[in-house]
Formats: structure tokens, C-alpha cells, sequence
């Protein structure tokens, strides 16, 4: 397709300066695309030619304003023609960043993700979250590394980007990463993203991922039955962290507060309502409200670390990884086999707590904070004490509807 690079001036007169001269603006337009940069210019607005894009008139000053639009012209046209014969594709924002003498790295995936990364790590604690930012940050890690082995370069040009480049870094997080299929597909979502916020402001012309299907694989989920959790209460610990991961842990699976919340936790969260406690906080992930009731278990587990202060932490955890090496310690120790980490108190709270005493899954969702109900559904399985309620409930009712004289019929 040819190239139409067209350069226009023109006025912002929605935004008049406060001694009533206008501001002249640059639009650069490239096969459809354009963008919009200051020449930090000012007319008066009845000197202004719209038909040849300057100040009209013989002047000194209009002279003079006339040069310095046709310099700017000039050194456009200048970078545009740079790029151009560099065999790269093109975009108005190129061209508006070398003009500025905004460096062309930027132009690049790694230095790209690189920034986004330092903006996503301004803004934890606000609106983003330490493992979100995380995760990016580990992709990017990676995406260095694939580069560096498979190119032979530090860095690769958007307009290199193509399926055979995301093809090949799936491969690479799985095979030679050593990946799980379900990591894999988070990692790829989050270069998705990161490439689509590259697409946003024009330096891709494509999207790389066009017909690249991307899918997780469903994964059974651990919780813990109400034996195995009488296991873990009665387990004698010594003090100290063994018991303030075991009790911390517990008081998750009786209130399906994740990790990240249950860090977070302060007396000004407890409510009071009437004779019963409440838990009303906002989750930190996905900004929703929930409310949770407190029963015996986990008001007693409060009573033990409920600090003085309104804003103290109540449960003063250490990383999410050391709490779950010293959770393999603890369940090895109870007798139970399984992987249990400290998100399985989620799994537990939505299946045996919830689920099996014939809680709503509607319900569930909220107290579990969920934005999507379908995101439940995946915690809440089906446990066999539940399916075993539920075929003795329905047997009754089928009996009831054909008696057992109709049944003796049929053993004629």
C-alpha cells in the first residue's frame, strides 16, 4: 500500500492562551494514522491562513512565524524519510518520537515491557498488586532471555514481531522453561496485553497473536475435608511461627480470605453486628466488597492475636512462600499427603465449609469476593458427601412417587 505522509497546521482554539493568542499544533497523518504534537508556536487567531496552514500577511513577525513552520515542516519530513529507509513500517508516532529525539529503543519489545513495567511498579498499592506486577516482571525476564538465545540479540524491533515469534516463545516457556501448560497461558496473556499496549500507540501495525489460540488447562483443585482439618486444629505445634501459619491458615479456610487480604487484616475490619462479628473489607485484587460472618473457629483464632492497635496487622505473616513451606511441614505432620498451600484455605472455604453444609453458589460467590460467578464454579466441586446428601434426598422422593408394591411388580 503506498504511503500518504501528509503534515497539517492548524489552531487549538479550544485552548486560547491568556493573552487571547492561539496555540499552532502539528497533525501528522501516515496511511490513515495521525498524531497531534505542539510547534510551541502562537498567532492571533484573525492572522491565521487555514488554506496554507500559516500566518498570513508580510510582516516581520508573520514572516518569521512562517519560517519556523517550514523549519518544523522540514525536520518532519526529515524523520519520516529516516524511518523510511530503514525498512521499518512506519507510524505517525515514529515520527513524532524522532522529532522530539525520543530514543528509537522505544521502538523495541524489551525496552517496551522494560517501561511498562516501571509504570505497573508506581502503581502497587494503589490500583495493582505486588504479583501482578510479579508476574510481568518474570515474563519479561524470560522474554530477554528467548530473545538472547533464539536471535542472538539484546533486543528485536516491533516490526520483527510475527506468529513465528509468539509461537516460539510459547514453546520456549514450556519446553525449555519447564512451564506448566496453566503458567504458560497466564504468561502468554500477560505478553498479549503488553503487545496490545504497543499496538495502542502505534508502534505495531499488526497484531502478532491474529488466529494464535491460547487455552488453560482445567486443573482439580485441593481442599481439605472437615477430617483433615480437625487434623491440623489438633496438631501440637510449638510457638511461634509454626502455629501463627497454622492458625492463620485455619482462620483463611473458615473465612476464605486469601493470603494477600488475610496480610491486610486490622481491627477496623472486625465489625460488630448485634451478637456476631462480621468481616467487611475490600479485596485487594479485585476491588469487590465482602462480608463475612465469624463463627466459633475463627473468633477464637482472633481472640489469640487480636493486636491493640486499630491499623496493627493481626496476622503478622512472613512471604507467601515461606508460609507454605512450613504448610507442607505442618500437613506432613497431620497425616495428609496432599499439596496444600495457602491458597487451598480458598478451595476448602468454597467446598467443605460452604458447599457441603448446602450454601448457595451464589452465596459463596460473594463471600469469596469473586466478580464472576463462572470463577466460583471452579472452586466449588462437587465433594462426595455432598453427592452422596443429594442421591439419598432424591432417592427418598423417587421412592415415595413409585411405591414398593410397583417395584415388586417388576421382579415377577
Amino acid at each position: 500500500m503506498r504511503n500518504t505522509f501528509k503534515i497539517l497546521f492548524y489552531l487549538k482554539k479550544n485552548a486560547p492562551l491568556k493573552n487571547g493568542r492561539i496555540p499552532v499544533m502539528a497533525r501528522v497523518t501516515l496511511c490513515g494514522q495521525r498524531v497531534q504534537l505542539s510547534t510551541h508556536l502562537n498567532v492571533e487567531q484573525d492572522a491565521w491562513c487555514p488554506a496554507a496552514g500559516q500566518v498570513a500577511g508580510r510582516g516581520r513577525a508573520a514572516e518569521e512565524t512562517n519560517r519556523q513552520l517550514a523549519d518544523i515542516r522540514y525536520r518532519l519530513e526529515q524523520c519520516y524519510r529516516t524511518l523510511f529507509l530503514s525498512g521499518v513500517p512506519v507510524t505517525p508516532t515514529m515520527v513524532k518520537e524522532a522529532y522530539l529525539g525520543i530514543s528509537q529503543a522505544r521502538n523495541r519489545i524489551v525496552e517496551f515491557f522494560r517501561r511498562h513495567n516501571e509504570e505497573f511498579r508506581r502503581m502497587v498499592g494503589v490500583s495493582r498488586s505486588m504479583a501482578t506486577y510479579n508476574k510481568y516482571r518474570c515474563v519479561c525476564q524470560h522474554l530477554e532471555r528467548y530473545i538472547a538465545q533464539t536471535y542472538r540479540r539484546d533486543d528485536l524491533a516491533f516490526s520483527q514481531l510475527d506468529k513465528a515469534f509468539v509461537t516460539g516463545f510459547h514453546a520456549y516457556i514450556v519446553q525449555k522453561c519447564s512451564h506448566k501448560k496453566n503458567t504458560a497461558w497466564v504468561y502468554m496473556i500477560a505478553l498479549k496485553h503488553v503487545l496490545m499496549l504497543a499496538r495502542s500507540k502505534g508502534y505495531l501495525t499488526s497484531d502478532p497473536f491474529a488466529g494464535y489460540k491460547l487455552h488453560s488447562e482445567f486443573v482439580n483443585r485441593n481442599y481439605l475435608s472437615e477430617e483433615e482439618i480437625t487434623r491440623i486444629m489438633q496438631l501440637e505445634l510449638p510457638a511461634g511461627g509454626w502455629q501463627l501459619v497454622r492458625d492463620a491458615f485455619l482462620f483463611s479456610c473458615f473465612t476464605g480470605l486469601s493470603y494477600v487480604d488475610l496480610c491486610g487484616l486490622t481491627r477496623r475490619h472486625i465489625q460488630q453486628e448485634g451478637s456476631h462479628a462480621w468481616i467487611g473489607l475490600t479485596r485487594r485484587k479485585t476491588g469487590t466488597e465482602v462480608c463475612v460472618r465469624l463463627f466459633a473457629v475463627p473468633l477464637a483464632i482472633l481472640e489469640r492475636y487480636l493486636p491493640a492497635g486499630n491499623d496493627d496487622p493481626i496476622f503478622r505473616l512472613p512471604g507467601n512462600g515461606w508460609c507454605n513451606k512450613r504448610l507442607e511441614q505442618i500437613t506432613a505432620a497431620a497425616g495428609i499427603s496432599k499439596r496444600v498451600t495457602f491458597h487451598t484455605a480458598r478451595h476448602t472455604f468454597a467446598t467443605t465449609i460452604t458447599l457441603s453444609q448446602g450454601v448457595a453458589i451464589e452465596t459463596i460467590s460473594k463471600l469469596l469476593g469473586h466478580k464472576n460467578i463462572r470463577t466460583t464454579q471452579i472452586y466449588a466441586v462437587i465433594t462426595h458427601s455432598t453427592l452422596d446428601g443429594e442421591m439419598n434426598r432424591l432417592s427418598e422422593r423417587i421412592d415415595t412417587l413409585y411405591p414398593q408394591a410397583a417395584v415388586a411388580e417388576l421382579r415377577k
